[in-house]
C-alpha cells in the first residue's frame, strides 16, 4: 500500500514539473516571438515594466479595478508620431481561496489629440469588466458606454474592426487605451496595430473638422 502511494505522489509530481516546464517554455517563446516583432516594427521591447504601469496610467478603470497589478512583455516606441506603450497586463479579485487573476492585452497611445473622457466596454467583457462600466447606460454597437456621447460615437465606428476581439477603449485626456481580454487575444498584442493606426487618423482627423 505504502509503495503505491510513493509511486502515485511521484506520479504527481512529475507531471506537475512537466507542466511548469511546458508553461515556462510557452512564455518563453512569447518574450522571443514579441521582442522580434517590437524589433520589426522598429521598437524597444522590455520583459520587465520599465514605466510602472501601474502607478502612470492609474486613472484609467482597468488599471485600477482590482490589487496587485502587473505589467510585464513591454513595447514601447512610436505609431504615427505619437507614443505607444503595448503590453500584458494582470491584476487580482478577491483574497485567499477566492482570488481570481484577469489578463489583459492592453494597448496605450498618448496622443496630441484632445479626446475627452469615454469609456466604452465591450459588452461580452462585462461580468469580469470595472465597476464604472456596470454603471454605463449609453450603448454604442456593442459597448457599454459613458462620458462624450459624440465621442463615443465616433470611437465605436472606427472601433468597428476591434468588435469582434472584444477589445474595449477608454479616452482620458488624450490618452487611449485599448484593452484586449485574455487568453482571446491577438496572436501578439502588436499584431492589432494595423488596426489601431487607422482608428488614430480617424480621431485626428475628426477632432480636426470645423465645429
Amino acid at each position: 500500500m505504502q509503495t503505491v502511494f510513493v509511486a502515485l505522489l511521484v506520479g504527481v509530481l512529475v507531471v506537475s514539473v512537466l507542466s511548469f516546464a511546458v508553461m515556462g517554455l510557452g512564455r518563453r517563446r512569447r518574450v522571443i516571438a514579441l521582442a522580434r516583432e517590437a524589433h520589426r516594427r522598429g521598437m524597444r521591447f522590455s520583459g520587465s515594466d520599465p514605466f510602472d504601469v501601474a502607478r502612470r496610467y492609474a486613472a484609467f478603470e482597468l488599471i485600477r479595478s482590482g490589487h496587485s497589478p502587473h505589467a510585464h512583455n513591454v513595447t514601447y516606441g512610436r505609431l504615427d508620431g505619437w507614443t505607444l506603450r503595448a503590453f500584458d497586463f494582470r491584476y487580482e479579485l478577491g483574497h485567499g481561496t477566492r482570488r481570481l487573476t484577469r489578463q489583459y492585452g492592453v494597448v496605450v497611445v498618448e496622443t496630441d489629440v484632445p479626446c475627452g473622457p469615454v469609456l466604452m466596454w465591450h459588452e461580452s467583457d462585462l461580468r469580469h469588466g470595472p465597476m464604472a462600466a456596470w454603471r454605463s447606460r449609453q450603448r454604442q454597437a456593442c459597448w457599454l458606454c459613458q462620458g462624450s456621447q459624440d465621442l463615443a460615437a465616433r470611437l465605436a465606428e472606427l472601433c468597428w474592426p476591434l468588435a469582434e476581439h472584444r477589445v474595449s477603449v477608454q479616452a482620458c485626456g488624450s490618452v487611449l487605451m485599448f484593452c484586449l481580454p485574455a487568453p482571446e487575444r491577438w496572436p501578439d498584442y502588436i499584431a492589432g496595430l494595423e488596426k489601431i493606426g487607422p482608428i488614430l487618423r480617424g480621431l485626428r482627423a475628426w477632432t480636426q473638422q470645423p465645429a
